[in-house]
């Protein structure tokens, strides 16, 4: 029998995005392998039927110290596994996957394009250089006739090298990690007004906090009656993460409030109305909209790639990057929205045909074993 290892840089991220799949697997009967740095996050996991292999890794901003072992310890892992299928996520999945598996004949690959988040935005020379070796690196050496991908977004082919796998039908255009619809339900828009907005994501530039704070406090200037909650926490080890102090300063502004981590989020958006990210880029297809559209709320975000291709897809708002006049009128129209509850219940359509855990699972089980 096959066993599912799926390797990927950080914990927290495989438990919030991708662990379904693995139960998925596992209700299948298979064996499942996580191969990943170990942090309290892990604790989530114990007595869940996941074998974890900690990889020696440690952040040190986009260059994770540890790589070379990591990818002998993947090689000795695969190695010593029953029938591998690897699956493997993100840059560092697939440079790690690419090198492990590079003497090692019969390993069924399959790699997930995430979101780049800051690398793929910010103008330094490495991360120029990230940018500019990864396509390459996909095509030439991470990929062959046994590979198979997921991107979340149509604009990832063509930027992550794969048009070739693309031609020869090994690429999956996937829309996200999946959302639990059963968990993410639909319930009715609170009283208007005020347009209660909801800004729920990682608290980091590429994000795009400071400009949601910016255009909420201009609408209101106008006349609008808007209000904005901002729920994430401080991110520590991300080069380009807002500070307390930011937090504090927009807080102390009329109309934001911050809510800090948010466990329960289908309850936060019962209160809200319209879920805000005007993101820099960076994206795959973020969770964060997702979610809240599954739960009912329209969204409003930008013309950068997944952000854009969702607010299409769910008759939601988007407008230019970077544009806090744009956003501030464009809160200014949606405050005055007559159809906004059937907007989100035409995301909440959208999200249960084609977004949902299962839609993903369907595609992931036929990449492990068909």
């Amino acid at each position: 029998m096959p066993t599912v290892v799926y390797l990927i840089n950080v914990d927290w991220f495989f438990v919030s995005h991708f662990q379904h799949l693995a139960r998925r697997a596992m209700a299948r009967g298979v064996p499942v392998v996580l191969a990943t740095q170990v942090s309290r996050s892990s604790e989530r996991l114990e007595d869940s039927g996941i074998s974890i292999v900690d990889l020696p890794l440690q952040r040190n901003g986009a260059r994770p110290l540890g790589l070379a072992q990591a990818v002998r310890d993947v090689e000795a892992l695969l190695m010593r596994t029953n029938e591998p299928v690897l699956h493997a996520f993100g840059i560092f999945g697939v440079l790690v996957g690419a090198l492990a598996t590079r003497r090692l004949e019969g390993v069924r690959c399959v790699y997930t394009i995430t979101g780049r988040g800051y690398a793929s935005v910010a103008r330094d020379p490495w991360m120029r250089l990230i940018r500019g070796i990864a396509p390459l690196f996909n095509r030439f050496v991470a990929d062959d006739a046994n590979t198979r991908w997921m991107v979340e977004n149509k604009a990832d082919v063509a930027q992550s090298g794969l048009k070739t796998a693309h031609r020869d039908g090994r690429v999956d255009i996937v829309g996200g990690a999946g959302v639990a619809t059963e968990v993410f339900t639909a319930a009715p828009l609170p009283p208007r007004p005020p347009l209660r907005v909801g800004f729920v994501a990682r608290l980091i530039w590429t994000k795009g906090l400071d400009i949601a704070v910016r255009a909420v406090t201009l609408a209101r200037e106008r006349g609008c009656d808007v209000t904005l909650t901002i729920a994430g926490e401080v991110d520590e080890n991300n080069p380009r993460a807002f500070t307390k102090k930011d937090l504090e300063t927009y807080a102390a502004m009329p109309g934001i409030r911050l809510a800090g981590k948010v466990d329960n989020v289908p309850e936060f958006w019962r209160h809200h109305h319209l879920a805000f990210l005007p993101s820099r880029g960076g994206e795959g297809m973020p969770r964060c909209l997702l979610e809240a559209a599954s739960c009912g709320r329209p969204i409003l975000t930008t013309r950068v790639p997944g952000c854009e291709d969702l607010a299409q897809a769910t008759g939601g708002w988007a407008g230019p990057s970077e544009d806090v006049e744009a956003a501030a009128n464009a809160l200014i129209e949606i405050a005055a929205c007559a159809d906004l509850e059937e907007r989100g219940l035409r995301a909440r359509s959208t999200i249960e045909a084609g977004f949902s855990e299962v839609k993903l699972w369907d595609v992931a089980e036929r990449c492990y074993f068909a």
